[in-house]
């Protein structure tokens, strides 16, 4: 090693026990555990914002609308935790019916598991309970014995489809088990094996995620989750840079040097790489990572994602017994909930363009994104839907120090074999974010675990 690496370079700012790349969700949460412990730390930000996928915009009449993550669920402990010292308030669930719509027919599901409902039957209530306990059980074996999966990884590979149409015998069921699984994971493509669901679920429980027949117990934080990220800031003072694009890191003897774009030099005992996966192929390390973790992060893309939301007059969905969660199986847009403000008379649809959708409709402008979100609301609530007030949406494939939204994607055999490999730390270097999460795995409650784990690894040296 050149004496250039053993040692810290000159310019740079005081040693600091660690400094952690990336101010999201698990760099935060790892910056201010290191901090209550009595470390000194430097947290390195490129964007001029806190909060990595964490995004709470504002409508120009200050309506707060979560553009980034913004769901907790039963088993969150950490983030209900976290939610609860930093004083703030959880909004309720929205009572009322989900709406499902596949090909072209809109099916009302009632969340009550009324026997009587006319939309769910108790064999269709018990139907979609065996589907979801059956996927979660053999998740776990997938997880928990690598051998088995390994020896029917052609079995695994099967079209997701084909187990659902094995698997659930009633189309309430399936309909309802489809509509879980896109409000707990997000769109399941038609060209998705079962393996892939399996590796999206990874860490969820989805049994939680679902009341007993889809009505969802998900619960966010009243005014904004980027509060929680400021909670944690504010713990860190100064400490804080924003517009500190990292380019690259010199590992030394006793010191790791970080360099910036900007020209500036930060130096720790200890790295924190609290980025997605994908984007650490961006920095250049002296000496390199292993040639196999570059190449695994080519195999872990980020999703493809355009959150958007309409702004109504008022959440008039719930006049009509509706909840505002939304699930469709074809179309621009195929997943909506109600993101209403407690305390505000106005309404708030946010819903997601994915996939295939996201990539050509971000090259649309915005008038004709809003202009499909639209037409998706009328065509499944009914063209009396009224006119929204406003639109605003992210294209999280377009964010330079994103790269994308909800989170990776792991290819089949990159899950099954070398996934948990990702977390593990490179000497001094680690890695803390929502895929590096070994529970609740793009998550939110995954990050914060996340952050906290590379810290206590951190404490202990």
């Amino acid at each position: 090693m050149s004496d250039a690496q053993s040692s810290p370079d000159p310019s740079a700012q005081p040693m600091v026990d660690a400094v952690v790349i990336g101010a999201g969700l698990a760099g935060l949460s790892a910056a201010a555990t290191l901090h209550a412990r009595g470390r000194s730390v430097l947290v390195l930000e490129a964007r001029d914002r806190i909060g990595g996928r964490v995004y709470t915009a504002h409508t120009p009449s200050g309506e707060a609308v979560e553009m980034g993550a913004q769901w907790l669920n039963p088993g969150h402990d950490h983030m209900f935790e976290l939610v609860e010292r930093a004083g703030l308030e959880l909004a309720p669930p929205v009572l009322g019916d989900s709406m499902v719509m596949l090909e072209g027919k809109v099916n009302r599901i009632t969340p009550d598991a009324d026997p009587d409902h006319p939309g769910m039957t108790p064999f269709e209530v018990a139907d979609l309970g065996q589907g979801l306990l059956r996927l979660h059980r053999l998740g776990e074996r997938v997880t928990d014995n690598q051998p088995w999966a390994e020896a029917n990884a052609a079995w695994l590979d099967q079209p997701f489809e084909r187990w659902v149409r094995s698997n659930l015998r009633t189309p309430g069921g399936k309909a309802a088990f489809l509509h879980v699984l896109g409000r707990a994971v997000g769109l399941i493509s038609p060209e998705s094996t079962l393996v892939d669901t399996l590796q999206r679920i990874a860490g969820r429980d989805l049994d939680s995620l679902a009341a007993v027949n889809a009505g969802l117990q998900q619960r966010r934080v009243q005014g904004g989750m980027a509060q929680v990220c400021e909670f944690l800031a504010a713990q860190l003072g100064d400490a804080v840079h924003l517009g500190a694009v990292v380019d690259s890191v010199v590992i030394g003897e006793q010191a790791i040097t970080v360099h910036t774009a900007e020209g500036e030099s930060f130096t720790g005992r200890d790295v924190i790489v609290a980025i997605p996966p994908r984007l650490v192929d961006g920095i250049d390390f002296e000496p390199p990572l292993p040639e196999w973790r570059s190449d695994l992060v080519k195999e872990v893309p980020q999703g493809n994602v355009i959150k958007a939301a309409l702004i109504y007059e008022k959440p008039w969905w719930r006049d009509r017994g509706m909840s505002g969660q939304v699930g469709t199986d074809a179309g621009p847009l195929r997943v909506m909930s109600d993101s209403s403000n407690r305390g505000s008379s106005q309404g708030v649809l946010t819903g997601f363009f994915e996939g295939a959708e996201a990539s050509g409709l971000g090259r649309w402008t915005v008038t004709l994104r809003e202009r499909a979100f639209v037409e998706t609301v009328r065509s499944v609530f009914g063209p009396e839907a009224p006119a929204p007030l406003d639109y605003i949406d992210v294209d999280w494939s377009g964010e330079r120090f994103t790269g994308g939204c909800h989170g990776a994607h792991f290819a089949p055999s990159v899950w099954t074999t070398a996934a948990s490999s990702l977390s593990a730390p490179e000497g001094r270097i680690h890695f803390a974010g929502a895929e590096y999460a070994t529970r609740f795995t793009g998550y939110l409650e995954g990050a914060l675990r996340s952050g906290k784990e590379a810290a206590d690894r951190i404490s202990k040296r």
